[in-house]
């Protein structure tokens, strides 16, 4: 709203009340409690704020209420930065707001709406526990799968010592018959296929936390493939597996993951690299002979209500007499005939707060920031 304050009850009862009341219900109270003459009064005070005296219209019939429906309408539909504050000055002429004038109805509809809504709201609250509650178990389902995995040591029993195969195995093929079980095969078949191996294995290992065996994976490998089997004949394919096993390069160990208890390992953003190119502005002071100079940026004012004989030189001499500059001026041609004339005037940005004062103009000139884009040059 604007900063100007203009004393007039019934304005200032529906400035306040239009956003929390229906238009029949408003009507209905100010009709009740203000007079033909308070309501005529407010219409004409209105349109003679918002300079709209000559779209006016004069109610015969009925005129109180259908000029209270002007009122309403014209202050939705005017942008409320042009419409003055309206106070009261007499608080006593202000309208209770009782059930007597409120339209039930709609009150009723609402109520109706707020529930459908708050119904609608609880659906899709359930359904987002339901789906953050099958996360959370098939997160524990994940978890106590990894927990059961065996170690790659127990998948060693069905590897045969004796040809050397031992030595020449990667720790891929033991990773991913290790971290990548049937999740339609229970964890007791495992176990019943390498029962009858139990002798050829060695001892048993105990079990390590999921995380710990995710690390030492790699270098349980690399020792079993370095260590000898006691009790076991050296011969030609063991060999060659030694030294097919002493070429190949050593397997890099990933370093440690920083995860939390979860499991979860937090990702960050990298980091937005600087512009090194940015654009840099001179400081050199300049001299009245230099030919190098920086533009002077210029904003579009709209002027209007100017009487038809005007021109655009009459305009360019009365800024060069406030301003000492002179502007670009441009005549806009109007779609319908009108009396007046209306000019576009380019002003340096640095004059604008100078322009845009109402002591610059004379009285009743319109003048405003231009909006769109500025037409073609044409000149008077």
């Amino acid at each position: 709203m604007s900063e100007q304050l203009v004393a007039n009850e019934l304005l200032a009862f529906l400035q306040q009340k239009l956003d929390v009341m229906d238009e029949v219900s408003a009507i209905q109270i100010c009709a009740s409690n203000f007079s033909e003459d308070d309501v005529a009064a407010a219409k004409q005070l209105l349109y003679r704020l918002l300079n709209k005296g000559d779209q006016m219209v004069s109610r015969r019939r009925d005129g109180t209420k259908k000029s209270i429906q002007d009122i309403i309408t014209l202050l939705k539909e005017t942008d409320p930065d042009d419409v003055p504050t309206f106070v009261a000055k007499d608080l006593s002429k202000l309208p209770p707001v009782t059930f007597d004038h409120v339209e039930v109805t709609c009150l009723l509809k609402d109520i109706v709406f707020l529930k459908a809504s708050l119904a609608d709201v609880q659906k899709q609250l359930n359904a987002s526990q339901n789906t953050v509650a099958s996360l959370r178990s098939e997160v524990n389902e994940l978890r106590k799968s990894v927990t059961v995995t065996r170690s790659p040591v127990d998948a060693s029993c069905n590897v045969k010592m004796r040809r050397g195969a031992c030595l020449d195995v990667s720790g891929a093929s033991f990773a991913s018959a290790v971290l990548s079980p049937s999740p339609l095969s229970p964890p007791n078949a495992e176990s019943a296929q390498c029962a009858p191996r139990a002798p050829r294995c060695p001892a048993p290992v105990p079990a390590a936390p999921p995380l710990a065996a995710a690390r030492s994976l790699d270098q349980l490998l690399v020792s079993a493939a370095s260590a000898k089997p006691n009790g076991v004949r050296r011969e030609y394919a063991s060999v060659a597996g030694s030294t097919i096993g002493a070429k190949m390069k050593p397997v890099p160990v990933k370093g440690p993951d920083r995860a939390d208890d979860d499991g979860f390992v937090m990702l960050q953003r990298r980091k937005r690299r600087q512009r090194t190119n940015k654009n840099r502005c001179g400081a050199a002071p300049v001299e009245p002979n230099t030919k190098i100079r920086a533009a002077k940026p210029n904003t579009p004012v709209y002027i209007s209500r100017l009487h038809y004989t005007t021109k655009a030189e009459d305009i360019v001499e009365y800024v060069r007499q406030k301003l000492k500059y002179a502007p670009r001026v441009q005549l806009l041609e109007s779609r319908h005939n009108a009396n007046f004339k209306a000019f576009v005037v380019r002003v340096p940005t640095c004059f604008l707060h100078l322009v845009l004062d109402e002591n610059f103009w004379p009285q009743d000139v319109v003048f405003r920031r231009f909006r769109g884009q500025v037409p073609q040059n044409r000149t008077e």
